[in-house]
């Protein structure tokens, strides 16, 4: 039977960064199910063509409005179709917005106004059967505490965790913290189920809070072929072994390219690296760093199809995590989808399991530059481990199969 169900989720296309991924490709085919899905998001990333068809909602929002980012002295939204995601190099928000406003800024900027059009939308429509919110931001999952009796069922989507292995620093007052926790912990238990996308987030919620928790993985959706099959990334060298890394290396949590850097100068021989992305202004400068001259090519920021089609040229991908255990990134699931041995610099966390779980690749700990350097060398000599199994697993519609299963259980209680 299809249900009625509604979406809210900030980040959505045209955001150029891969936080909207999850719910495009979820959504999509829980409608080829025969579900009803609409979506409210925000408009400060603009628009598209579909979105009147496929029941996209796009609110107001404060953060785009130029005169209040010119009086907080943040940069410019990037435009729309700009390559290389959200922007590596983007100037840090002031902390009077990260350190004062609980739990996120978008409690003041988006969410009212995305319950405004939340509430607008159930009326219309006679009813939702389940409410979907999808943070972080996570001040998107209040939406959902404020409208769990209008609606059959909700379910919180956490992406990435809230206090647990948080990409934002803490709060500098108790009290705070305090609130922080309280808003986490009544999302947690008042949402009819909780979505994690990766086991250890599911897992925390579960056994901290005592949350109905299911893992529900990020995938590579097989639609996308024909549009990577018709990008054109740019060449690679001949007569080398060439590891392509996709997207920023350094980010959130720690991670760290140096061990990476100092490996390849003592792997040596023909291997290069070749960097699609942005890079911030230490990294730059590590590429520049004595011996690495023409061993780490960068060829600059590409879209998504192109970076992909250039993860299928490669001889290897390679993927630079931190010692979170609850991290896999976005891109593993297209490195899963590249039929290329992937060298996850990855230690005790999820990128690591799913890596060796599926057999495509081979891991190190991502501080073990000597470790590192041996498996540079089994790259150049062609000895990289690769049996692919599992991959179904985390192919769509293999995780909106999962979400469709439990807002069922959900629903019949």
């Amino acid at each position: 039977m299809g249900r009625r169900i509604l979406v809210v989720t900030y980040f959505h296309p045209p955001f150029p960064g891969g936080g909207g991924a999850r719910w495009v490709a979820l959504a999509k085919h829980l409608r080829r199910a025969g579900h009803e899905v609409g979506v409210i998001t925000t408009s400060a990333h603009g628009s598209l063509p579909e979105d009147d068809g496929e029941g996209t909602v796009r609110t107001a929002d404060m953060a785009a409005s130029g005169g209040l980012r010119r009086l907080l002295r943040r940069p410019a939204l990037p435009e729309r179709g700009a390559p290389g995601g959200a922007g590596a190099n983007a100037k840090p928000p002031p902390t009077l917005l990260t350190r004062t406003l609980v739990p996120d800024p978008h409690v003041v900027s988006w969410a009212p106004l995305a319950l405004a059009a939340a509430r607008r939308a159930i009326r219309v429509s006679g009813g939702v059967d389940c409410l979907v919110t999808s943070g972080p931001p996570e001040s998107t999952h209040l939406v959902g505490l404020a409208l769990r009796r209008s609606v059959g069922a909700w379910m919180a989507d956490f992406r990435d965790g809230w206090s647990y292995e948080p990409l934002r620093d803490p709060f500098p007052a108790a009290a705070q913290r305090r609130l922080d926790l309280s808003l986490e912990r009544r999302v947690a238990l008042r949402a009819d189920a909780v979505l994690g996308a990766t086991e250890p987030i599911a897992r925390d919620l579960a056994e901290r809070l005592g949350a109905n928790a299911v893992h529900v993985p990020n995938g590579w959706d097989p639609d996308l072929e024909e549009q990577v099959a018709r990008a054109e990334p740019p060449p690679l060298e001949e007569g080398v072994v060439n590891l392509v890394h996709t997207g920023t290396m350094s980010g959130g949590w720690g991670r760290d390219p140096r061990p990476l850097f100092d490996a390849l100068r003592q792997a040596g021989g023909r291997i290069r690296l070749v960097l699609a992305g942005r890079l911030d202004t230490e990294e730059e400068r590590l590429i520049r760093a004595p011996g690495l001259e023409g061993v780490v090519k960068h060829v600059g920021s590409l879209g998504r199809f192109e970076a992909i089609a250039l993860q299928r040229r490669a001889d290897a991908l390679v993927l630079v995590t931190s010692r979170n255990a609850s991290e896999a990134t976005g891109k593993l699931f297209e490195y899963l989808a590249s039929g290329r041995p992937v060298i996850a610099l990855a230690e005790g966390n999820e990128a690591a399991r799913i890596v060796r779980d599926t057999g495509a690749g081979v891991t190190v700990a991502p501080d073990d530059t000597q470790a590192i350097a041996e498996v540079l060398r089994a790259a150049e000599r062609g000895e990289l481990p690769y049996e692919p199994r599992g991959l179904d697993a985390y192919a769509y519609p293999a995780p909106a199969d999962a979400v469709a299963e439990l807002m069922e259980r959900v629903l019949a209680r």
